[in-house]
């Protein structure tokens, strides 16, 4: 883990309210992981004081690091303002990755902004296993908050579309798209071993574990729980997990969604 100060080389609007941010971060680029993300600081500013988690959405040319986020509190609305050149305090690569030993397909299940850790694992993914072996399925509210897409299709992934309005895809939520899409087997592909991971929203993560407990699936979680340090020191991340007994009869023991996590076993946390 390295904490240094970076410095931006894109600031750029995508969809509304959404941002891409490209930082030049040499020392921590090499280390990323699918799944892992950074804490992001406004340097030399005590308000807001605290940094914020932000998903690694990819990285290039040994270089640069990119994460996707949305606008919404005090220190999105002052990223989004922030030009290239400007400087930021950056410490990661935090947490741990998603585990897709043993599946011959992954179906990646993403609301809001919660397609942003799963790119570069479906380029990856595609890369071993081939074409039709890594499908997002991403919901927003409308439209105009679809982000991302082209990106995906460009790594391989197939993409199928939910809003909550009906302006594009699916109309309603993109957890109904679940046994639909399970449906739809790879050739040569052991449905057996297909894994969902869910990224996004609590109701949303949810409602797709509930879908992967009735079809039988193993599920992991990306859990966007509200984090402080990053680093296991504040507890501010805690949540309810079971270790290594998947059955209801397993003591339950706070674990730090920022060094335990953030992807869980789906079927071990108490939901």
């Amino acid at each position: 883990m390295f904490h240094s100060l970076c410095f931006i080389a894109e600031n750029t609007r995508i969809a509304q309210k959404t941002y891409r941010l490209r930082l030049s971060a040499e020392t921590i680029v090499p280390l990323v992981e699918p799944g892992q993300f950074v804490m992001l600081r406004l340097p030399n500013r005590s308000d807001p004081l605290l940094g914020r988690p932000l998903a690694v959405y990819r990285v290039s040319s040994n270089r640069f690091l990119e994460v996707v986020y949305l606008v919404v509190g005090k220190m999105t609305v002052r990223l989004a303002d922030l030009t290239p050149g400007d400087p930021l305090e950056i410490w990661g690569p935090l947490g741990n990755g998603f585990d897709t030993t043993g599946s011959d397909r992954i179906v990646m299940v993403a609301g809001g902004i919660g397609q942003t850790p799963f790119l570069t694992l479906a380029g990856q993914f595609v890369e071993r296993h081939g074409p039709g072996s890594a499908t997002l399925l991403l919901g927003a509210r409308t439209k105009d908050r679809i982000c991302c897409v082209d990106d995906f299709r460009e790594v391989g992934a197939e993409v199928v579309l939910a809003t909550d309005d009906g302006s594009a895809g699916h109309h309603g939520p993109i957890t109904e798209m679940i046994p639909a899409v399970i449906s739809q087997e790879m050739p040569g592909s052991n449905p057996h071993r297909t894994k969902v991971l869910c990224c996004g929203p609590y109701p949303m993560l949810r409602s797709a574990f509930a879908e992967c407990r009735k079809l039988g699936l193993p599920c992991e979680v990306s859990l966007e729980s509200p984090m402080a340090c990053g680093l296991g020191i504040c507890y501010s991340c805690v949540v309810e997990y079971r270790r290594d007994d998947h059955e209801e009869s397993g003591e339950y023991e706070y674990v730090r969604t920022c060094v335990d996590g953030p992807v869980f076993d789906a079927y071990c946390l108490k939901w």
